[in-house]
């Protein structure tokens, strides 16, 4: 390995290491402050540094593949399973760059084992990135799932050539590729049981085994009927045919069975994830009722260890509720007589959560709670949506929770110049127009802008790993990616009472104005209520943008005054004249200004306080 990548692959284990918040110890309020403030400083240098590695290291070899030798795409390979190889990852964005790149080349010299390989992991590398994207339609992540899906197809199409293919590492791609076309989603279940269906029978084809005997073909066929039982649709809205309810059950019987009597060998239960899925498909053919059906599931839920942090472990204690309050939310009068049970389940979770081992990686955790983000049922008297989302913001998303509280606190200071002059500016808005007490109605335009502030992107958590790992520039891809953060935070907030008055300024925040440019298409700024705050949040989110967060990958720094003219520069396009104006006035800027600087130190006092409060007791 060159100095160059093993050094980027160091930088990028301490960059995710310094983006977890950690436990403050016996630290003061001051001192931890301080070490979160030299933690993001020591980011941003990390992010400088493998910029210049990758740009001095990487990219000239990228750039002259065709005339590398042997030795030199050896080692490039060699640093991209570093990067990631489907078991771990660092950095599957580069990863990705790597492959694509390669996949050139084997197409340019006609290398077809190559080119099958190249396809295969590229495909694999989209499908983790795919993979992160948890709870949004498909409808928004249809693009990806397609690219990811037509390397494994490409790859799989050579099946007709199987015979042909001496190398057994080459045949293994094909097949790999041919089931791993089921993965993602799908406008139904019957699509992707169809296609793990063809795999089956393609596995137990004595053909394909007797041209490729060195394959472990076994192995295959349960790791595809594992993947068939995870085609069940948990909505009764999208039933499957009785022959797709057949194939899943049929999986479902040899994977529980096979898990039932190596748990029997060592003594102990099945995993729940082999169990849920047994008893959903009994649900489905109607061997029993909702609610024998839920009971199971509080069973399976009753009996998880809060001490077992394995995958199984955090699936039962974190998966299993986010499919138990799937199943309640799609029948919602079973809701009230489970509402104690529901919110007992949910402060078992958070403290699951907080008595996580910090010397444990906990992207898999937070793979799990961002699932469980998209079920959240809020009921009286427990715990709120939003003071869940506080709880875990903080602590997984450190650097996304100081951003968006500065932008809070920096948008209540404008709200509060603009409404001592225009008292009624915000009465467009139904809950604000109803308050006839001016001291009141301040108060709430105040605490709402905090609200907006706080929750606007809150949609980040769908797509974690570029703003926790990637310690770089991000790739075109990547920035498309990231713009699903506004659909994310919209689908996130709106459903549930609490946080629902913030969903239009997650979704709205990066929309031009004018209308001419921004995202998403979705938003209609003269259709929505909330448009004079939700452009207060898209220009203070701008603003402490260019101030402090630019700074992070890129050489760019500016001064708030600095920023404040670009601001002007886009009045009337990006953003409102009636905001653009208010900066021209040097008191009320200087009141912006002052909040931009004291929002991060009020962060770390309330990440500090979040911290002690689930910091376990001593032994």
């Amino acid at each position: 390995m060159r100095p160059y990548q093993a050094e980027y692959l160091d930088n990028l284990r301490q960059f995710a290491a310094l983006s977890q918040r950690g436990r403050p110890g016996e630290l003061t309020c001051g001192e931890y402050a301080a070490q979160m403030a030299e933690n993001r400083a020591q980011i941003i240098r990390l992010g400088r540094r493998n910029m210049e590695l990758l740009r001095t290291g990487l990219f000239p070899v990228l750039d002259n593949l065709f005339d590398a030798g042997e030795e030199d795409l050896k080692e490039l390979e060699e640093f991209s399973f570093h990067l990631f190889d489907a078991r771990r990852e660092l950095d599957v964005g580069l990863f990705c760059q790597i492959h694509q790149a390669l996949l050139t080349l084997a197409r340019q010299k006609k290398d077809r084992n190559a080119m099958i390989r190249e396809l295969y992991w590229l495909g694999m590398g989209r499908n983790s990135l795919c993979g992160k994207l948890v709870g949004l339609p498909l409808s928004d992540v249809a693009e990806y799932m397609t690219h990811m899906r037509l390397c494994f197809a490409e790859a799989a199409a050579y099946l007709k050539y199987f015979d042909e293919i001496e190398d057994t590492e080459t045949q293994g791609y094909i097949i790999r590729a041919r089931a791993n076309m089921s993965l993602g989603q799908f406008n139904s279940p019957g699509e992707k049981i169809q296609l793990v269906r063809h795999t089956l029978e393609i596995l137990q084809d004595t053909g394909y085994q007797k041209a490729a005997p060195g394959l472990p073909w076994e192995r295959f066929l349960y790791l595809t009927h594992q993947n068939m039982t995870s085609s069940t649709s948990h909505s009764r809205e999208n039933m499957m045919s009785p022959e797709d309810i057949a194939s899943i059950m049929e999986s479902a019987y040899i994977v529980y069975t096979r898990r039932f009597q190596e748990a029997k060998t060592q003594g102990s239960q099945p995993p729940a994830k082999s169990a849920f899925g047994y008893y959903t498909i009994e649900f489905y053919c109607g061997l029993y009722g909702l609610d024998t059906l839920l009971q199971k599931l509080e069973d399976l839920l009753d009996a998880a260890d809060p001490t077992d942090y394995s995958t199984d472990g955090m699936y039962s204690m974190i998966s299993l509720p986010a499919f138990y309050s799937q199943y309640l939310s799609q029948y919602p009068d079973r809701i009230p007589p489970r509402t104690e049970y529901i919110q007992s389940l949910y402060r078992r979770m958070l403290d699951y959560a907080d008595a996580y081992p910090r010397e444990l990686s906990g992207d898999s955790l937070f793979l799990y709670l961002r699932q469980l983000c998209f079920t959240f049922i809020e009921t009286d008297g427990g715990l709120s949506y939003g003071e869940f989302l506080l709880r875990l913001m903080p602590r997984f998303a450190p650097e996304i929770y100081r951003h968006s509280h500065i932008v809070g606190e920096a948008a209540k200071a404008l709200c509060a110049a603009i409404m001592d002059d225009d008292p009624s500016y915000f009465d467009d808005i139904d809950f604000i127009r109803i308050i006839s007490d001016p001291t009141e109605k301040r108060r709430a335009v105040l605490d709402y802008a905090m609200g907006c502030g706080v929750f606007h992107d809150v949609g980040k958590i769908s797509v974690i790993e570029l703003y926790n790992r990637t310690a770089r520039q991000w790739f075109e891809n990547e920035y498309e990616m990231a713009h699903l953060h506004t659909l994310a935070g919209q689908i996130l907030l709106e459903p549930r009472p609490s946080t629902s008055r913030y969903a239009p300024a997650a979704l709205g925040h990066h929309a031009w104005y004018d209308g001419t440019r921004g995202y998403p298409s979705s938003y209609k700024r003269l259709e929505c209520p909330e448009r004079q705050m939700v452009d207060i949040i898209g220009l203070v989110d701008w603003l402490e943008i260019a101030v402090n967060s630019n700074q992070a990958y890129n050489r760019i720094e500016q001064t708030f005054e600095e920023a404040v003219r670009g601001a002007a520069e886009l009045e009337g396009t990006r953003f409102s004249p009636l905001l653009t104006a208010r900066l021209r006035d040097a008191q009320t800027a200087e009141r912006l200004k002052r909040a931009l600087e004291t929002g991060a130190q009020n962060a770390y006092l309330q990440m500090y306080d979040g911290a002690r409060q689930s910091t376990p007791p001593k032994a």
